[in-house]
């Protein structure tokens, strides 16, 4: 399991220095021959200002900290578990509210996971294409009425593959939808593959059936993603990828004024690593349609430029983010400023 922990340090905006300390990421606790209990965590907070009016400064807590416990089963199988807990709102953290699953593994044939998790799509979605606050574009998951895609979820049994041929890995997830009854379902899964390796390609898709993604709206959904990552010398990382979706309202549901709803986006970046510092441009946009007419409430753009500093792996960032959303949460155009830092332990 500590591949997907070091997953989410890869996407830190500075790749080389923070592989360098993501071996040493986790405390041993306890360990035996047969069984580890390990502690870890990610220290990030910041402040930002979104530049919406009357908006100031206000103080974004991230950090988390999680417990990953393994035992022997077989020969060739590992039973795991693990608690996670995170970003601390007004009343604190809830135990268990990031991913926290059990599952079992093994080297030859990958792992299976039950509980909560992130989807096998918003996996790709969330980093690196929403780096540098393009997420308040391209990862419109928490704007009721756009939320056409799941983040993590609790009812969830997700089984990741092994490497195959030591260039692609797929994933595929099942559970429910928002509510617990037989026709309320989800489906994810995604391939990732290095053809060459300076390259890398990602596709996923995500469908549900009877699932609440707006106010009282029932409807279900399809969603599709593609996205590459290439790396044409050690020091510049260019990324992009387009997402789609689309949202049926059930006949029988109450309904918020339309009854279809598609929505496109697409997000692009350049990152250039000079020695433990890291310069990033990006630019992401999305388009809709409501009842088959294009939506200008559903329009919104970002550009984005990120400067950042590793010091002896304690990530140090400014972004600057100008945001059009004319009908949306930014009335006109709004410059969005934040200063943070990460680490992992």
């Amino acid at each position: 399991m500590n591949k997907f922990f070091k997953r989410s340090v890869i996407g830190s905006a500075v790749a080389a220095a923070v592989l360098a300390s993501s071996a040493a990421s986790a405390y041993v606790i306890a360990q035996t021959d047969e069984n580890s209990v390990e502690m870890y965590g990610v220290v990030s907070i910041s402040a930002v200002d979104y530049g919406t009016t009357d908006s100031t400064f206000v103080l974004e807590n991230e950090s988390r900290i999680g417990f990953r416990a393994s035992q022997v089963m077989t020969d060739s199988v590992e039973a795991f578990v693990q608690m996670e807990s995170g970003w601390m709102l007004d009343d604190g953290a809830k135990v268990g509210n990031r991913d926290t699953f059990v599952g079992m593994r093994g080297d030859d044939w990958g792992q299976v996971r039950f509980g909560r998790m992130l989807t096998p799509m918003y996996e790709l979605v969330d980093w690196p294409y929403s780096a540098s606050n393009m997420g308040t574009t391209f990862d419109r998951g928490w704007r009721a009425g756009e939320r056409f895609h799941f983040d993590r979820k609790s009812q969830q049994i997700r089984f990741d593959s092994a490497k195959i041929g030591d260039m692609a890995k797929f994933s595929a997830s099942v559970g429910n939808g928002s509510q617990n009854t037989d026709d309320s379902k989800f489906f994810g899964a995604s391939f990732s593959i290095n053809p060459v390796e300076m390259l890398t390609l990602h596709l996923a898709m995500e469908n549900t059936t009877d699932t609440d993604f707006d106010a009282n709206t029932v409807g279900d959904t399809n969603n599709l993603f593609a996205g590459f990552e290439i790396r044409p010398i050690d020091n510049v990382m260019l990324a992009g990828a387009y997402k789609t979706g689309e949202f049926d309202k059930d006949a029988a549901s109450a309904g918020n004024g339309y009854n279809t709803r598609d929505i496109d986006a697409f997000s692009l970046q350049a990152n250039y690593y000079m020695g433990a510092t890291n310069f990033r441009l990006g630019y992401a946009s999305q388009d809709g349609e409501t009842n088959g007419t294009k939506d200008e409430f559903l329009k919104r753009e970002t550009i984005t430029g990120e400067v950042g500093h590793s010091f002896n792996s304690v990530y140090t960032f400014l972004r600057v983010a100008q945001q059009s959303d004319a009908e949306g949460s930014y009335k006109g155009d709004d410059t969005m400023v934040r200063i943070g830092t990460e680490w992992y332990f």
